[in-house]
Order: structure tokens, then sequence, then C-alpha cells
């Protein structure tokens, strides 16, 4: 099948969100994701590969939470930041 879903993603920073209720659905293919400086792009993309853990909402890939799946989920996700 090959989905990732996220769910109403949120990520909030004391009493800001950073990223707020984010929900969409990605199939197999190459996606962007463009914005302005500080609109939670970094943030999102970094809850979507496990780096941070949303405050609210669900990632998932396949049904599956990202976050049950380990080290397979990492083996099938591309991601290249700027500085790791």
């Amino acid at each position: 099948m090959l989905e990732l879903t996220l769910d109403r993603v949120t990520k909030k920073y004391g009493g800001r969100a950073a990223v707020n209720r984010v929900s969409l659905s990605l199939t197999k293919g190459v996606y962007g994701l463009l914005g302005a400086n500080g609109s939670g792009k970094t943030t999102l993309l970094r809850m979507i590969c496990g780096i941070l853990e949303a405050t609210e909402g669900r990632i998932l890939y396949d049904g599956t939470a990202v976050g049950k799946l380990g080290a397979e989920y990492r083996r099938i996700l591309g991601y290249l930041p700027q500085d790791f």
C-alpha cells in the first residue's frame, strides 16, 4: 500500500503551536514542502522521521504508528536534512 498518513498532527512549545493540526495522506512518490521561514516545515519533517514526538495527533505508515515500526520505518524513509 505504501501510505503515510498524518492525522491532526500538532507540535506545541509551551503555549505556542509550531505545527497546528496538519492532516494529509502521502502515497509513493517524491514530495516537496514549501513555506516561509518559521512556518514549521522542519518541525513537521522531524515528527515524520520520529526525531520529535507530536504533542497531538497521529503519524501512521500503512495504518501503523511510526513509533512502533522502529528500524523498519527508517529503512524505507528517505530524508536528507541540510543540517542534522
